[in-house]
């Protein structure tokens, strides 16, 4: 009877059992990849949304998109202007334009300018100089 050989399978087994389990890593580093992204957005809120508030294009400069050819979101602005708010503050907004932080002069809501965007048409006092 050979009886090396049973302990040559042995002995591949603790070599096998040895080797460094690459699935460990790979659960390990989504585990954090997901921790670290539940984090970021659900804590501390470490990002903006861009808000389409309503605009007079007699008063202010506004971005213009055309309705009829039914190119528009659901809340059907035709002129408007576009805020940056942070998600920390978006669960104090009244409504969906946030014009309650948006128009009170807050230095944390931002306004992005009209002019400052290629490719958008513009309308209002300023949208001409």
């Amino acid at each position: 009877m050979d009886v090396e050989q049973p302990e040559e399978a042995a002995g591949a087994k603790i070599v096998a059992t040895r080797q460094f389990p690459l699935h460990w890593v790979l659960l390990a580093s989504t585990a954090i990849a997901i921790l670290a992204s539940f984090y970021i957005y659900f804590f501390t809120k470490n990002y903006d949304f861009l808000i389409e508030a309503p605009c007079d294009a007699a008063l202010s400069q506004c971005y213009v998109r055309d309705c009829s050819t039914g190119d528009c979101p659901p809340n059907n602005l035709s002129a408007y202007s576009l805020y940056r708010v942070p998600a920390a503050l978006f669960s104090s907004c009244t409504d969906n334009s946030c014009s309650n932080i948006c128009t009170a002069g807050n230095t944390v809501c931002k306004e992005i300018p009209c002019s400052s965007q290629v490719d958008v048409e513009c309308s209002g006092p300023r949208a001409f100089q």
